[in-house]
């Protein structure tokens, strides 16, 4: 009880050491938690956005069998199980294509879908359909009213694919929805599709039994982002025990078993948060938090040396002065750590009002995100905290304890040092504060210069142009072009002639590029197909000698425009036809994850090989049928075309075609792709034409680069948490400079005694202000430059083909963060030595 009552006099004796303590405690608790709050609340908050969007299920099961659906019942840890009959597309009237089922209102929830107007069907032949399926123009027509279109299932026969094909029509009796962020996320990930269901009440056959398969959502007792593949591979063991269950479930093509791709996506961010990902950063958090705290009590240092030297003086014993200082921590901690709570959720609430964090679910307003503070998570950073001071604070103690309690009270600073002629007072004055206490000195430098590298990192544009280089090699047309403009792959149009010329024909238009193509299935004898390929990406069928390959078919209506990739053979055949084949140029090269290299998907492929290709067509009252043609390889392509104009769901293989070849097999049915840039002063004219040309298509598609950058948030989440570490770092300076003149009072009065000026004395806070936050930042730059220079090498050696810059110039953000730190040194300095006029000669001398 005495030690805690004295230890309470000695914090209120010393209120600016107690409250700098106080302060440290509540800027180091913010780093470490106020950052962990933000980001767990973002992340789970995510996990909830995928399960709003996509559904609440988590795992899928598609099959042609039912007994399959039972033994998957009775997996154990597999419930919720929901079941519908997949009854292929159908292709309303001016609408779009949609995914048949038959009604399963229990499967629909599980999806997340609303009735948002109607009722859901009850008789033979009725229908919900999702409002989004509809034309602008008809969607306020039909309800309760007959619509038409064709039900088109593409179906498997040992290895061959069929497409069955028939005109019906149906009672739309309600329609239904996803929340508005799924169409909205859909027509991002997939650049032009969106995947929207159709429910029918049917007892029926609509389409022949044997082509009906049946789609599943269930979900996993105890599925969590940590066991999420063990999960998944336990299940598919059981389910299938003759397959090799440890493939990566979003790479499986064999086991009929899948899994919510929106949940799997949110739960592995999450998990690489808590484990890999952000780990350099909270470890650098956890460093600067642990030099804050430390730096302060070593510029105390010398009162609390003395005062420990008084207390054994009168008699207190080694364990009792250890006692009074950890009451006397524990005190400032609890009251720092209540403040430093606070602050932290006050941080993480206000943060996420303004920035994002992988938005990989495209939220714009993080007002409504609801902060989630584990205990675990608070105890934690309490703990690390705690742990920092009582460390620092013993080994200073322990330290003390060694030493003579005369011996402490008479030691004074002495300078080892030597100041070498003709140097002044006040160089030889900073010298000496310097180098008397190393210590503090590179804690101080340590601190600004691990804040300053995380801050320089995370806002460096030094290499923006290599990342430029990077986006124009991705093949996203979104990085290479102003405007992207296509209707949703599920559309049945083109856009119209009219439309291309119009946009073609401004003056202001450059790079024009229109991609005509359409899907197809190349036919392979299986033994030529390599086998990783048929893992990864095919159905394996044992009745079949061949192989179906899904593929691009790519209508050229320039060759010159695809030369440049050519890699064998002569692209100029592909305008002709030889002996009733047509020319084909095609790449086949894809990237192996088992041996992680490219290799060919189709083995010993070379030109002159004749290739059968089936293509999707359709008649004149809209059936589909395949098109089967004979195709001779005139050219073989680079890979690097596939990513330079790339198509969605494309797996290595592409064949491209004359245009006239590929008009004529899909009877003019085939998907169109525009993009083109422009110069900055006619994106208004260009807006106003594509403004108009929408109003006047259905399901049209225009991406906007101008307006998509006008959008992006000017904050990220890093530039926040590195606004937080800037802040720490220009805390940290204030709190060195102001203890040191406070520590320093009874020399300066000395000096003051000896004839030294009181400008001298000004001058000499000063230089000692900026020095630390100088040295900081150099150090700062030269550890960014030399992880700058390691980047360039391995881009050099990675991608030779990238231009680099022949001069390295460190970034210019760390001269910034430099000319940053040290002004609001050189402030805090003058401020501080206005203190000095004050002061008089026998100010401090007598200071126990």
């Amino acid at each position: 009880m005495f030690e805690f009552k004295l230890a309470l006099k000695y914090l209120k004796k010393n209120k600016i050491e107690s409250l700098s303590i106080i302060a440290c405690l509540v800027v180091s608790i913010t780093l470490i938690l106020g950052v962990d709050i933000g980001v767990n609340s973002l992340y789970l908050n995510q996990i909830e956005m995928a399960r709003e969007i996509a559904g609440f299920y988590e795992g899928t099961l598609t099959t042609n069998s039912e007994k399959n659906i039972e033994k998957l019942k009775r997996i154990d840890g597999v419930y919720n199980v929901q079941t519908v009959r997949n009854l292929g597309e159908f292709i309303p009237q001016n609408g779009l294509k949609t995914k048949l089922y038959t009604f399963n209102e229990g499967y629909l929830k599980s999806l997340n879908y609303k009735l948002t107007a109607g009722r859901f069907p009850q008789n033979e032949n009725e229908i919900v359909i999702d409002q989004h399926s509809l034309s602008k123009f008809s969607k306020d027509k039909i309800l309760n009213k007959e619509i038409s279109g064709i039900n088109k299932i593409k179906h498997n026969s040992d290895g061959v694919s069929k497409i069955y094909s028939e005109k019906n029509s149906y009672k739309v009796v309600g329609f239904i929805s996803k929340v508005d962020g799924y169409y909205e996320l859909q027509n991002d990930i997939n650049s032009s599709y969106i995947d929207i269901l159709t429910f029918i009440k049917t007892s029926k056959d609509i389409i022949p039994k044997k082509l009906t398969n049946y789609e599943t959502v269930f979900d996993l007792k105890d599925l969590n982002e940590k066991n999420l593949d063990q999960k998944f591979e336990d299940i598919r063991k059981k389910y299938a025990p003759s397959l090799n269950s440890k493939i990566d479930i979003r790479q499986d093509s064999q086991s009929e078993i899948s899994n919510n791709g929106y949940l799997d996506t949110a739960l592995r961010y999450y998990q690489d948060q808590m484990s890999t990902n952000e780990i350099v950063l909270k470890v650098f958090l956890i460093i600067i938090a642990t030099f804050t705290i430390a730096n302060v009590l070593y510029i105390i240092i010398k009162k609390i040396t003395n005062q420990i030297g008084q207390l054994r003086v009168v008699g207190m014993s080694n364990k009792k002065v250890v006692k009074f200082y950890l009451i006397q921590m524990l005190i400032l901690f609890s009251i720092g750590s209540f403040i430093g709570v606070v602050s932290s959720i006050v941080f993480a609430k206000f943060s996420m009002d303004i920035f994002t964090v992988l938005n990989t679910f495209h939220v714009n307003n993080f007002s409504n995100i609801k902060l989630n503070i584990p205990y675990f998570m608070v105890i934690r950073s309490l703990l690390i905290i705690l742990f920092i001071l009582l460390i620092t604070i013993l080994l200073l103690i322990r330290k003390s304890l060694k030493q003579y309690p005369i011996d402490i009270l008479n030691k004074s600073d002495k300078l080892k040092y030597k100041p070498k002629k003709n140097k002044t007072i006040i160089k030889t004055l900073l010298k000496n504060n310097l180098l008397r206490n190393k210590i503090k000195t590179i804690m101080s430098i340590v601190i600004i210069s691990f804040s300053g590298f995380m801050i320089i990192k995370t806002t460096s544009t030094n290499l923006d142009y290599i990342i430029t280089q990077m986006r124009k090699y991705s093949g996203s047309s979104a990085n290479k072009y102003d405007y992207v403009i296509s209707h949703y792959h599920n559309a049945d149009t083109s856009i119209k002639k009219v439309d291309i010329s119009k946009i073609k024909n401004i003056n202001e238009v450059k790079d024009f590029d229109l991609l005509n193509y359409n899907e197809g299935n190349l036919i392979v004898e299986k033994n030529k197909v390599n086998e990783s390929y048929i893992n990864m990406f095919l159905s394996k069928y044992k009745n079949s000698n061949n192989q179906e390959i899904s593929t691009s078919v790519i209508g050229v209506d320039d060759v010159n425009n695809i030369k440049e990739y050519v890699k064998e053979g002569n692209i100029k055949k592909l305008n002709e036809l030889e002996k009733g084949y047509i020319n084909i140029a095609v790449t086949n090269s894809f990237y192996d994850v088992i041996d992680g290299k490219y290799n060919p998907a189709i083995k010993d492929l070379k030109i002159g090989d004749i290739l059968s290709l089936k293509i999707e067509s359709k008649d004149i009252n809209g059936n589909c049928y395949y098109e089967n043609v004979k195709c001779r390889v005139v050219a073989m392509l680079d890979s690097s075309y596939l990513r330079i104009k790339e198509i969605n769901d494309e797996s290595g293989i592409r064949i491209c075609m004359d245009f006239k070849n590929l008009q004529q097999i899909t009877n003019n049915n085939y998907n169109q792709r525009i993009s083109f840039n422009t110069s900055e002063n006619s994106h208004s004219k260009i807006n106003k034409l594509l403004e108009d040309i929408n109003k006047d298509n259905d399901f049209l598609r225009i991406f906007n680069k101008p307006i998509a950058l006008s959008k992006i948030p000017t904050i990220s989440y890093y530039l926040v948490v590195m606004l937080l570490v800037l802040f720490s770092a220009l805390f940290n300076i204030y709190i060195t400079i102001s203890l040191n003149l406070k520590n320093n009072i009874k020399e300066f009065s000395i000096l003051r005694a000896i004839g030294i000026s009181k400008k001298s004395l000004k001058k000499l806070v000063v230089y000692e202000s900026i020095i630390y936050p100088f040295l900081g930042s150099i150090v700062s730059i030269i550890f960014i430059s030399i992880e700058d220079l390691r980047y360039i090498k391995y881009i050099k050696e990675g991608r030779p083909e990238y231009y680099i810059k022949d001069i390295y110039l460190p970034p210019k953000e760390g001269f910034i963060y430099m000319a940053i730190v040290v002004l609001f040194g050189l402030l805090i300095g003058y401020i501080k030595s206005k203190s000095i006029d004050k002061m008089e000669i026998i100010e401090g001398i007598n200071e126990n």
